[in-house]
């Protein structure tokens, strides 16, 4: 917690949508936001500490609603030669690779990460926020079942991101151990993916209903919800139909679906960068299986047109990267903000995609109380940047643009 007041005087970008509030003042005590007034309101403060810039901008911080930040590589070889240590090493290099972009917080989807919170809240290590699934649940040969040239046996005991369920019992299970590991919120996949093996990309569907309805019972036993991995149309479907709360991905969708997602106040997270580093390694790399430069060919095209009819659906949107720590396949957290620029090619304003960056991801947090917006009352994690994403996002892209972060009221960076 901050020791002093923080005043930040610039451009006001809020992260509610509305237009952004020249010359505003943000005043911040303790961990908390106390006052949001014009500059020339701000009172003088003896032994504030004031951060201005010209054409400086203040945004919440941002908040990244799907990474994985222990996974050491986008190969599962490199997954099963790990060691939950070496796993988490990536991870606290992740971590402090994100926050200098300005990421202060990360729902991430799927691995060990969570253990962190308690040795983070202990003060242990100064790392963002995280709001994390724990093991993702995967069905037997589903999109999570990494290493199926193993036994199944064998599959089942190595070291993964994932836990191979079948039947309503495990799934109950699963959820309960995530619950008791700390787990926030429950992840489950209900298709397979891009790198799947032996699965088509539009079609299909993993879980029966009865277990998707499982693990939404579970999740709302433990006062939250689940996400689902979901590319594929009737997995999409399927998950909507049995209560899950956000698709993320979802290359697929149709009218129904998104017609689901409007009424039930789901969300979607389209994890635009993962799919172009993807399409961009298959066209460079020599080798790389037929089947899945088609698959990540077809899902690239179906995929912009799927997000376009949420939008204009009304669907909530958050922002993910969906990054695996992996620069030679060029998703390394290094680019995690490559989303900004994808979400700009997918006809989003700037506003609209700082607004999915702060405010829905927090939701998606179950924090809108407190995060996701510059707001009297709320936490301090606020970021200062250089210029006007407002008018130009692609700034967001370059963390050296980023020149200021708060995370719970104390400066973590500081390049201004």
């Amino acid at each position: 917690m901050a020791d002093k007041t923080i005043i930040l005087k610039g451009r006001l970008i809020d992260g509610n949508g509305g237009t952004p509030i020249e010359n505003s003042a943000v005043i911040i005590e303790g961990n908390k936001i106390k006052t949001v007034c014009p500059a020339s309101e701000c009172p003088e403060i003896p032994g504030a500490i004031i951060y201005e810039s010209e054409n400086g901008s203040i945004l919440p911080g941002l908040i990244d609603s799907h990474v994985h930040m222990s996974w050491c590589g986008a190969k599962a070889i490199e997954w099963i030669t790990s060691t939950p240590q070496m796993a988490m090493a990536y991870a606290l290099k992740d971590l402090a690779t994100v926050r200098k972009s300005g990421y202060t917080s990360v729902r991430d989807m799927g691995s060990d990460a969570i253990f962190f919170k308690e040795p983070a809240k202990a003060g242990l290590i100064d790392i963002p926020r995280i709001f994390g699934a724990g093991k993702i649940l995967t069905q037997i040969g589903g999109h999570g079942d990494a290493y199926q040239k193993l036994s199944l046996e064998a599959s089942m005991h190595t070291y993964s991101p994932a836990v191979i369920v079948n039947g309503v019992d495990e799934v109950r299970r699963a959820c309960r151990v995530n619950a008791r590991n700390g787990a926030d919120f429950i992840k489950i996949m209900t298709t397979g993916g891009v790198f799947s093996l032996g699965d088509t990309a539009a079609p299909h569907s993993h879980f029966s209903q009865d277990e998707i309805r499982a693990a939404v019972e579970e999740a709302e036993n433990m006062g939250t919800y689940v996400a689902a991995h979901a590319q594929a149309n009737r997995g999409i479907r399927m998950a909507l139909k049995n209560g899950v709360k956000s698709i993320e991905h979802g290359f697929y969708l149709d009218d129904e679906c998104v017609e689901i997602m409007v009424k039930n106040d789901c969300y979607l997270v389209p994890t635009l960068s993962i799919m172009h580093t993807s399409k961009t390694y298959f066209e460079n790399k020599e080798g790389v299986l037929e089947y899945l430069k088609e698959k990540t060919n077809a899902a690239y095209e179906a995929h912009y047109k799927s997000l376009e009819l949420a939008r204009k659906a009304g669907v909530k949107i958050a922002m993910g990267c969906d990054f695996l720590s992996d620069p030679e396949f060029g998703c390394s957290y290094d680019k995690s903000t490559m989303e900004f620029e994808r979400m700009k090619y997918a006809g989003f304003t700037p506003l609209e995609i700082i607004t999915m960056a702060t405010k829905r991801g927090a939701e998606l947090m179950l924090a809108s109380d407190k995060l996701g917006t510059v707001e009297e009352g709320k936490i301090a994690d606020v970021i200062y940047v250089k210029g006007n994403p407002a008018e130009d996002i692609l700034l967001m892209c370059n963390e050296q643009n980023v020149g200021l972060v708060l995370q719970d009221g104390r400066v973590v960076k500081d390049i201004l």
